[in-house]
């Protein structure tokens, strides 16, 4: 897919050329640091315009934070300001994490726990978060092993596809010279990968990274239990399937987190696990 990424810099946009132009997505910068005034001036203009013209839109907080509490709050500021838009993001919100010296200084340990505080903020909230970085950022300034189970937007330019091809890679920018009709000037061009787009009209499971999500409508249901094939399952706060142990309602029940057999019954991976009082799996 052919997405572009924009913020205050791109000054006034004609978002319908854009669409006309091919365009098929774009991030919005919704601002940086941890104050509800560092919001990008064009935010709310550039939102208003791209969903107008019917193009898919997600979001970037450009990050100054150095220490995990500062990134939290950074995340907290970016979802007021984000919040009216809720319903209408078809993709993630990316925790924008650059060579600023402040967080450089910073061990990788620090520089890791920082995108987590962010990304899991993201997460209870309810929205699917990510990070973007450059590709020497994720290979050598965090612990990417840390951050597999989250979507990633990678930046690597001149270069003829991008250095990481990890499961969770969603989208990769590769030029900050695109042109683009509508688009006075330079736009940072990307190339988006399947898992990236997810409600976009599905239904069913949906594979996002690591995770499974079930969709109605184009969006994920959550705090609920589906029921799909004989087997009941149950959708996180997130919408993320279920595994393991799980104490919901008050009640406690077993979501198959084996790939494979359970006491010698083939369980799908996330089902509800049901037995008698000896133990046998039950039919559903």
């Amino acid at each position: 897919m052919k997405g572009i990424d924009v913020s205050k810099h791109q000054g006034k946009i004609d978002w319908q050329k854009v669409k006309a132009a091919g365009i098929e997505f774009v991030f919005i910068r919704a601002g940086y640091g941890m104050y509800e005034n560092q919001m990008d001036p064009q935010f709310a203009t550039n939102m208003n315009g791209a969903i107008s013209a019917g193009i898919p839109v997600g979001v970037y907080w450009y990050s100054y934070a150095e220490t995990p509490d500062q990134a939290k709050q950074e995340a907290e500021t970016c979802l007021k300001i984000i919040g009216p838009y809720r319903e209408k993001l078809s993709l993630p919100v990316f925790f924008d994490q650059e060579y600023e010296p402040g967080i450089k200084a910073q061990s990788k340990e620090t520089r890791t726990q920082m995108c987590l505080a962010f990304m899991e903020t993201a997460q209870a909230a309810g929205y699917r978060p990510g990070l973007y970085c450059s590709y020497d950022w994720y290979k050598n300034w965090v612990d990417s092993a840390r951050l597999s189970a989250y979507p990633v937007w990678i930046a690597h330019y001149d270069a003829p596809k991008c250095g990481y091809q990890g499961d969770n890679l969603v989208c990769w920018q590769y030029t900050s010279r695109g042109r683009i009709d509508g688009i006075s000037g330079d736009v940072d061009a990307d190339e988006g990968y399947s898992g990236l787009l997810v409600s976009s009209g599905k239904s069913g499971w949906v594979q996002a990274a690591s995770a499974w999500y079930w969709y109605e409508d184009g969006a994920p249901v959550k705090n609920v239990w589906r029921k799909d094939g004989g087997w009941w399952y149950r959708l996180g706060p997130d919408g993320k399937m279920l595994t393991g142990l799980q104490e919901i309602d008050g009640k406690g029940y077993y979501l198959n987190q084996e790939r494979g057999t359970v006491g010698g019954v083939y369980v799908p991976w996330g089902a509800c696990v049901v037995t008698d009082e000896d133990g046998t799996i039950q039919p559903q």
